[in-house]
């Protein structure tokens, strides 16, 4: 049993293959879609969207792509994840993912004004994801 998953981006399709599970972060936390989901059209949030392209596979051959936001749709056959910008883990590496985030927490601090705070906070947002997708690249890699 599967359903058919598209990943799409501004800057293109990232994914679209058969799916056993995908995970989803939404603003109400993880979500795991499978085959004869309930439809759903839902705020994704930023984090990492991890799938499962087999039953049998394990938690280490998972595919991870980090997402910033975006919209989940889901018609129980199908689900597509369409957001503005999305990381496949083999684009990032921890080093330098963690200097961006440290890189990003003096941009909070030394923020001089309100919408200067606000978009360093997006930033590290950003940069927090990143790293955790680096962080799981590594783990199932060694």
């Amino acid at each position: 049993m599967s359903l058919n998953f598209q990943l799409i981006s501004a800057g293109g399709v990232k994914f679209d293959e058969e799916a056993y599970e995908v995970l989803v972060p939404t603003r109400d936390g993880v979500i795991a879609i499978f085959q004869d989901h309930m439809p759903i059209i839902s705020a994704g949030a930023p984090g990492v969207l991890s799938i499962r392209k087999k039953a049998g596979d394990r938690d280490n051959e998972l595919e991870h792509f980090a997402v910033f936001g975006g919209i989940i749709q889901v018609d129980g056959k199908s689900a597509r994840f369409v957001t503005d910008d999305v990381t496949v883990a083999e684009e990032v590496s921890e080093k330098e993912a963690q200097e961006a985030l440290e890189r990003a927490q003096e941009l909070v601090k030394n923020a001089s004004s309100r919408q200067a705070l606000d978009e360093a906070k997006q930033v590290l947002r950003h940069q927090t994801v990143k790293l955790h997708l680096a962080q799981l690249k590594k783990r199932h890699h060694q």
